[in-house]
């Protein structure tokens, strides 16, 4: 039920490795909607390595059935598929596509703490952004969709937004103002003349304020180097993207390889709980709890063991950051 133990799992993840040798990569799939700046962040990543991809496009709302089975019961957007592996986060979908193309632009170029800073702080930014989109448009949505988003953000108070706040407009522009000073520094890109993730966390927020955020736009247009870099962002694209059906995603699991397992540190406080069934959720947000037998652990990444389909494991890749495992009772 709960797919490949950790010893078979390295076993067929090592024996895939060596065929791939002799074989084409496999397809990169993202289960995504487009709308999400989540999902704009990782189609800017293709953007950025020039990539081939296939999107399989997920519901809005729960329930989403297929991307649950893929992920053992995760469902926000986007999620990776790299045949057998699929990735969780745009954290470890950045790694991921970093491996599978390491001869493009790095995505993590800068790596390491400042990656990690540069990451929670785009996800700061999120917080205000979201409230004022909540603050306009919830008044539009339908019973089912505004259920869903209370049930997403639980920490929010729907019934107090206000969609003119002073404070969450002085956010935003304390925020960009940072990306300013930044840019400031006689450079194309945040972290120097390439672009990396470090612009793409940020993009995809300023992104989100240019597609439904017109009240907060005359605030980007008082920054006119951030205005520029948002262009020259834009001007990566989004790859070469082709949309399929999730019959495509399924034949994928079935006929692709599986990565191998990290090694778990014996220091690793989980590593006792390797082959144990475990859950998994985010802390920030409720985007479901996947389920799954435990695989591996370290500082960066949890991988759990799967079972999509009938016979079919799948090997799914959280960040260790933000997400949080308990044992099952």
């Amino acid at each position: 039920m709960w797919g490949l133990d950790a010893t078979t799992a390295r076993r067929q993840g090592l024996q895939a490795l060596t065929g791939i040798i002799n074989m084409a990569s496999p397809t990169l799939i993202l289960h995504q909607y487009d709308i999400s700046p989540f999902s704009q962040k990782a189609q800017k990543m293709m953007g950025l390595k020039e990539l081939s991809w296939q999107s399989v496009e997920m519901p809005m709302i729960a329930p989403k059935p297929d991307v649950e089975a893929l992920t053992g019961g995760y469902r926000g957007t986007p999620v990776l598929q790299i045949g057998r592996d699929v990735f969780i986060d745009n954290w470890m979908i950045a790694r991921a596509l970093d491996e599978f193309d390491a001869s493009g632009p790095a995505i993590n170029a800068q790596g390491g703490l400042r990656e990690a800073a540069l990451y929670a702080w785009g996800e700061r930014l999120f917080t205000p952004l979201l409230h004022a989109a909540l603050a306009a448009y919830q008044s539009e949505w339908d019973a089912d969709f505004l259920a869903d988003r209370k049930r997403v953000f639980p920490d929010v108070d729907f019934d107090t937004l206000d969609v003119s706040d002073p404070d969450r407009r002085s956010q935003v522009r304390a925020y960009l103002g940072t990306v300013e000073a930044q840019l400031g520094l006689d450079q194309d890109f945040l972290g120097g003349a390439q672009a990396d993730s470090c612009d793409i966390h940020v993009w995809g927020m300023v992104w989100m304020i240019h597609s439904a955020l017109p009240a907060l736009m005359p605030i980007v247009e008082t920054f006119p180097r951030l205005t520029d870099w948002y262009e020259r962002v834009s001007a990566l694209g989004t790859g070469d993207r082709e949309d399929v059906k999730i019959d495509v995603a399924w034949q994928s699991l079935k006929d692709g390889p599986a990565r191998p397992l990290p090694d778990t540190p014996d220091q690793e406080p989980l590593a006792p709980w390797v082959g144990e069934v475990v859950d998994i959720a985010a802390g920030s947000a409720d985007r479901g709890s996947a389920s799954g037998r435990l695989l591996a652990v370290d500082h960066e990444q949890v991988v759990l063991g799967v079972e999509p389909i009938s016979g079919e494991a799948a090997q799914v890749w959280f960040p260790r950051f933000g997400y949080h495992l308990r044992q099952r009772g």
